[in-house]
């Protein structure tokens, strides 16, 4: 099977290390936070602010920026072997994270208001992806666990 759009096994690695980032950033921000007034969603309330909300923001790009490409990366590299069943537990994974990420959206439209709800909306930004890399990671090591127990059989005994 041709896989068209997926990126090279290669490619998980640089997705790996932008997560690293991402979280690094995350850390860092957490423990330098410094309050961002709302006026910085246009260009002109950017330009207005102080050099260390300037650098905050920036940071906050970087960190969605590079957490989103990183698990674009990790979630959609092809496997070293990708065939038939690989693809649909892509699929079936894919449709999976759909499904929960918006019933967790739906509950928080329903329970969550106000500004809080714009927290929501940045980590639903990245829920999707994670829901689906740990669906199709969980699916493909069931496959290999399963795949072992057959390679075994329940007669054969296992040599250490």
């Amino acid at each position: 099977m041709k896989s068209r759009f997926l990126f090279p096994h290669k490619w998980r690695i640089a997705g790996l290390f932008l997560v690293m980032v991402a979280i690094g950033l995350v850390i860092y921000n957490a423990l330098n936070s410094g309050g961002i007034d709302a006026t910085t969603d246009l260009i002109g309330g950017f330009l207005g602010q102080p050099v260390s909300q300037k650098i905050a923001i920036v940071l906050d790009d970087i960190e969605y920026s590079s957490a989103i490409i990183g698990l674009l990366l990790i979630g959609f590299s092809k496997e070293k072997i990708e065939d038939e069943q690989i693809a649909q537990m892509r699929l079936d994974s894919l449709q999976w994270s759909v499904y929960v990420n918006y019933g967790i959206l739906i509950l928080c439209i329903i329970l969550i208001n106000g500004l809080a709800f714009f927290s929501v909306m940045a980590y639903n930004l990245l829920s999707q992806l994670i829901f689906f890399i740990i669906r199709f990671r969980w699916k493909l090591y069931q496959l290999n666990r399963l795949a072992k127990k057959e390679e075994t059989g329940p007669l054969t005994p296992i040599l250490k």
